[in-house]
């Protein structure tokens, strides 16, 4: 942002410079052009005025016109005798008082006694060996550019300058923006900044305290609603295997406890993690690796408990030194969610769960076919086909997760009938 802002002030700079310079040379050109025209037109009318007086003078004796006093003037008494290269245009234009002739030469032309029809003469000056200003073109020309030049140089450094000044303050701001703590105290702070900086500053505080004040609430409501949560699920988690345990209960209300068993186990998974994306710091110290395998294992033990995996099976390929950049904590809410997910909507068959180059991936028939597992239905939802992170099967909680543990979740489906998700390092 800073450069382009820089470039457009020194293209600015460098476009007025430009402009002024063609503008004043233009100028000047024009300028030095009519005042040789003007120079020479004033001498032509104060001779024709001489001549006309003369040959208004009743003593005038021979041809009424003298001889000019200017010796590159000639008097003709009618537009057949000018010169061959001026006639024809002084026939089409004859109140015009200067013509462009052949091999360079340069007429000013004047009637005598313009009155009169036709004008009783004309006065004709023909120039081109006292022009200045044309054979001086090519010098004057190197000036200009010469000057333009000059111009430019002092633009671009003005231009740099000014782009300078104008731009420092902005990346002065954006290096503070850069390193900012959303949650720090501190007020966002520029030196030197103009009072438009100032409103930009004071609008990213007020910002800022708006985030800070909306976050702070986000988190006290999921920490109150995950504490509060806790002690009821207890009670029923513990209450239902105690009904459980009693051999009077019937298999209908089994069924029903062991489901209230189920959704209360899911309950607490859920708060687990909500508790988790509450912290406000990063869910896994740098540095902290936490073995795949017995995780995995304490999980698996814990939804087998509470789920029938009679239709299905588990096969386990993870070796004992495997491990995940995470603590075992998250760990353990990402894998119990994930099991968790691949228990509830397994069909009949093998879940496989594999890891490989540090790669965990969980593999699992779908019970059926689900419009969520459509390509279609996966982009809109967030998961792409190059298995970048999404929602489908009510993954949001561990995608967050993984964004804030410094892991990549991804998603394929490209049969039917199979669902994947894989974890690993970024």
């Amino acid at each position: 942002m800073t450069r382009t802002l820089r470039t457009r002030i020194v293209l600015s700079f460098v476009s007025f410079a430009v402009c002024v310079a063609a503008v004043f040379g233009l100028a000047a050109a024009v300028f030095l052009y009519t005042v040789e025209d003007s120079f020479f037109e004033l001498i032509v009318r104060e001779e024709a005025t001489r001549l006309e007086r003369l040959a208004s003078n009743p003593r005038a004796s021979g041809s009424i016109w003298s001889q000019p006093s200017v010796p590159y003037m000639f008097v003709y008494e009618s537009i057949a005798q000018l010169p061959r290269d001026l006639q024809a245009q002084v026939a089409l234009q004859p109140q015009r008082r200067e013509f462009a002739g052949d091999s360079g030469r340069h007429y000013h032309v004047r009637a005598l006694f313009p009155e009169r029809s036709p004008p009783a003469g004309w006065l004709v000056a023909e120039v081109s060996n006292r022009l200045v200003v044309r054979p001086m073109r090519r010098t004057l020309l190197v000036d200009w550019l010469l000057v333009g030049g000059v111009l430019l140089a002092v633009a671009v450094v003005l231009a740099l300058r000014v782009a300078r000044r104008i731009a420092q303050p902005l990346t002065s701001l954006a290096q503070e923006v850069h390193r900012l703590d959303v949650m720090a105290v501190q007020p966002i702070v520029v030196h030197n900044a103009d009072d438009e900086i100032h409103v930009v500053i004071r609008a990213l505080n007020d910002m800022r305290t708006r985030v800070q004040a909306f976050v702070a609430r986000e988190q006290l409501f999921t920490r109150d609603a995950s504490h509060e949560l806790r002690t009821p699920l207890s009670v029923i988690r513990s209450t239902t295997a105690q009904a459980l345990g009693d051999p009077g209960v019937s298999a209908s209300t089994r069924q029903l406890l062991q489901l209230a068993q189920q959704g209360a186990a899911q309950l607490e998974r859920t708060t687990a993690s909500l508790l988790a994306l509450a912290r406000e710091h990063p869910l896994s110290e740098q540095g902290t690796h936490t073995l795949v395998l017995p995780v995995l294992e304490r999980v698996v033990l814990e939804q087998t408990a509470m789920r029938d995996t009679s239709v299905f099976s588990m096969d386990i390929d993870v070796a004992r030194d495997d491990t995940l950049p995470v603590s075992d904590s998250v760990l353990n809410i990402l894998l119990s969610n994930l099991i968790g997910n691949a228990f509830a909507h397994a069909a009949p068959g093998v879940i496989h769960v594999r890891m490989r180059d540090g790669v965990l991936r969980i593999h699992n028939p779908v019970l059926h076919h689900s419009p969520s597992l459509d390509p279609s239905t996966l982009m809109s939802a967030g998961v792409r086909r190059d298995g970048s992170p999404g929602d489908g099967f009510g993954l949001s909680i561990v995608r967050r997760l993984c964004e804030r543990s410094g892991l990549t979740l991804r998603v394929s489906s490209d049969n039917p009938r199979l669902f994947e998700v894989s974890l690993q390092s970024r």
